[in-house]
C-alpha cells in the first residue's frame, strides 16, 4: 500500500507540474490539463495523507510498546 500511495504522489505531482506548465505556454486543450492537474493535486493529497496516517501510526505503535516495556521492567524491580 505505501508503493501504490507513492506513485499516486509521484503521477499526482507529474500531472499538477504538466498542469501548469500547458496553462503558461497555452497549449491548445488547456481545459484538459487543467483538470488533470486538478485530478493530480488529489492523488498528490491522498498519497501524502496515507503516508503521514501510516508514519503516525508506527509512531504510535513503537511509543506502546515502550510504555509497555518500561512498565514491565518498574514491575520487576518492584517484586
Amino acid at each position: 500500500m505505501k508503493k501504490i500511495a507513492i506513485i499516486f504522489t509521484t503521477v499526482g505531482a507529474f500531472l499538477a507540474i504538466l498542469a501548469q506548465y500547458a496553462d503558461s505556454n497555452d497549449w491548445a486543450w488547456s481545459s484538459l490539463f487543467h483538470t488533470l492537474g486538478f485530478i493530480g493535486y488529489i492523488f498528490i493529497i491522498s498519497g501524502l495523507a496515507y503516508l503521514s496516517m501510516w508514519y503516525i501510526h508506527e509512531l504510535s505503535r513503537d511509543e506502546k510498546n515502550r510504555i509497555r516495556h518500561y512498565y514491565h521492567q518498574q514491575k520487576q524491580k518492584e517484586a
